[in-house]
């Protein structure tokens, strides 16, 4: 899996471009921020008031951006877009095994997919009321301070691998495993156990388990469970419940695979 650095035209010595600036403006917007003015879209994203002005003069008509209120919104035609992601058809596959996984264990649940380096979270269902941090769906981590990554990063090949562990690898909580040797032969045994852990390792009071979502051979995605690092019940019966959910999904997807829809392998990107 090649690792592709992402640079922006500044950074390369080249102006912005027009699209490159309406990529800031819908990057201004997220689970918390869903409704912004022109004034708070200006600072998140770093334009001039006046071009973002200019830029949803242009975006509004093509439904990318829907006035709302006082404010804006994300247009409801983007959700087209995000539906036709490959992953799409393994989160939908996936849902009712999240579902069921979050009910019997009144915790945190996630799914995930393996960028580079990172993990991305893809799909989350959160239990209300309980203050745990909890990344929402588009947000990336380093994947070696999640237990999701680690899942992931284990069913890599050695090529891939190597070059995920080149990369410098930075403390994200106390425990944060950073020593690429130390990663390597953990990962060994995810590997053969099929299940990962984090504890305290991307926030110091979040503790995960995760198991990958192998299909043809590779881990495509994977899913977890995430409690408080005060919580000793990760036992026996909680891991096995996160990889037989991770087995269903993985039989789930390979049945949508089969329905004449085998370009949309998530290994494939």
């Amino acid at each position: 899996m090649a690792t592709v650095e992402k640079r922006s035209p500044e950074a390369e010595g080249q102006p912005a471009s027009i699209l490159s600036k309406a990529f800031d403006v819908l990057g201004a917007f997220g689970p918390d921020q869903r409704v912004l003015t022109l004034t708070e879209i200006a600072r998140a994203s770093g334009l001039p008031k006046s071009t973002v002005h200019r830029l949803l003069h242009r975006l509004i008509p093509l439904g990318v951006i829907e006035p709302h209120g006082s404010g804006f919104k994300v247009g409801l035609p983007m959700r087209r877009l995000s539906s036709a992601m490959p992953i799409e058809s393994l989160r939908q596959s996936a849902l009712p095994h999240l579902g069921q996984l979050h009910r019997w264990s009144g915790r945190h649940v996630h799914l995930g997919g393996l960028r580079g380096s990172r993990v991305v979270f893809v799909e989350r269902f959160l239990l209300p009321g309980r203050e745990l941090p909890s990344a929402s769906p588009g947000t990336d981590i380093a994947a070696y301070a999640t237990a999701l990554g680690k899942a992931m990063l284990a069913f890599l090949t050695p090529e891939e691998l190597a070059d995920v562990l080149a990369e410098p690898m930075e403390a994200l909580a106390p425990n944060t495993v950073t020593d690429p040797e130390d990663l390597l032969a953990e990962l060994r045994q995810v590997r053969q156990r099929r299940v990962a852990f984090a504890r305290g390792e991307s926030h110091p009071d979040v503790t995960c388990v995760a198991a990958p979502i192998i299909v043809r051979g590779r881990a495509v995605s994977a899913i977890s469970v995430s409690t408080t690092a005060r919580d000793t019940a990760i036992d026996r019966a909680l891991v096995e419940a996160v990889c037989t959910a991770a087995h269903r999904i993985a039989r789930d997807n390979e049945r949508v695979l089969a329905e004449g829809n085998d370009s949309w392998f998530p290994g494939i990107d």
